[in-house]
């Protein structure tokens, strides 16, 4: 028999054989009772976002955040329903609860003004914190040279909390997220490297995909504990985070926490730099390393990007069952 495991939530049920009942495991989600915004509202809520006092770190941080719960394996998590402003994501470690809170609160501020004066439609706040995703990439892309347009298709809900099980959520929480350099050391059942692996599996990215994912956020200075962020600026898009990583002037040594680095100028012997085991594996794997030069490459810029707004746009419709 199918579970729901194998099914995923509610919206995933096909046939004459659903039941009518509506089970709170089920993640249900309530259908939309307006149409999704067009095109040139979504201009106009990239402008409300832009106005804010976000930076690219709160917008993409958070975006991921909501976006990055999903789960391939029963197709649980995802932005749609916007849980991640719901307990239990809302309080989970690795979405620094604080800082989360502090970029909701103005993203729905925004959800508000324009609901409030909206004559056509209305937007969820799931649309918003995606779109708010797209807002700090577009602006970290522009910073570095290039005029893109990261994809966006409306249409998310909102979930409540009472459609919400929070017991039945708190599976979801992510124990390492390499992508945040986040590893919970108490609670990690593998090695930073291979959560890293299993969580890119999860988000159903292929290794490539991971590579320049993790190396985009880094140098937006997405880093729960500050290690491999190796730009002077994190409100630009670069591949400065392999191409420095990959600098063979740097000896690495622990620093005796399990997890953590630190770079020495192999002449100077000066301390420089810091990294995650997450971070270093790029260096030291043969095949994440091949990735990493080519991605770490200097007329790789454009590569670099347009293969992260991809990556980026995967993980942000990973659970789009609806499109």
């Amino acid at each position: 028999k199918l579970t729901h495991r194998d099914m995923g939530p509610r919206v995933r049920y096909l046939g004459d054989d659903v039941p009518s009942e509506v089970m709170i495991w089920q993640d249900p989600l309530a259908a939309a009772t307006t149409k999704p915004v067009n095109a040139r509202q979504i201009k106009q809520l990239k402008r409300s976002i832009a106005a804010t006092n976000l930076s690219v770190a709160d917008l993409v941080g958070t975006a991921w955040a909501s976006a990055a719960s999903f789960r391939g394996s029963d197709m649980r998590g995802g932005a749609n329903g916007a849980r991640v402003s719901l307990v239990p994501q809302k309080d989970w470690t690795g979405n620094q609860p604080e800082k989360l809170a502090r970029v909701l609160d103005a993203l729905k501020g925004v959800q508000s003004d324009f609901n409030d004066n909206s004559r056509r439609g209305q937007v969820s706040l799931a649309d918003i914190i995606v779109l708010g995703g797209a807002v700090g990439v577009e602006r970290a892309a522009k910073e570095a040279g290039n005029e893109v347009s990261v994809p966006f298709v409306p249409g998310r809900v909102d979930a409540l909390q009472e459609q919400t099980d929070a017991v039945s959520f708190a599976v979801l929480e992510p124990t390492a997220d390499a992508f945040r350099n986040y590893f919970n050391v108490s609670q990690a059942y593998r090695s930073p490297a291979e959560m890293m692996v299993d969580k890119a599996d999860q988000l159903q990215l292929s290794v490539p995909e991971m590579t320049v994912l993790l190396g985009g956020m880094r140098s937006l200075g997405i880093s729960s504990n500050g290690y491999g962020v190796y730009t002077d600026d994190v409100n630009t898009l670069t591949n400065d985070h392999f191409s420095t990583l990959l600098d063979m002037s740097v000896e690495w040594k622990p620093n005796g926490t399990g997890n953590s680095y630190e770079g020495f100028d192999r002449v100077s012997g000066e301390r420089i730099r810091t990294a995650s085991r997450a971070d270093l594996v790029f260096g030291s794997n043969s095949q994440l390393r091949a990735l990493a030069e080519v991605y770490a490459s200097h007329d790789a810029k454009d590569k670099f990007t347009n293969d992260f707004i991809s990556s980026w746009n995967k993980v942000m419709n990973a659970d789009r069952f609806d499109t």
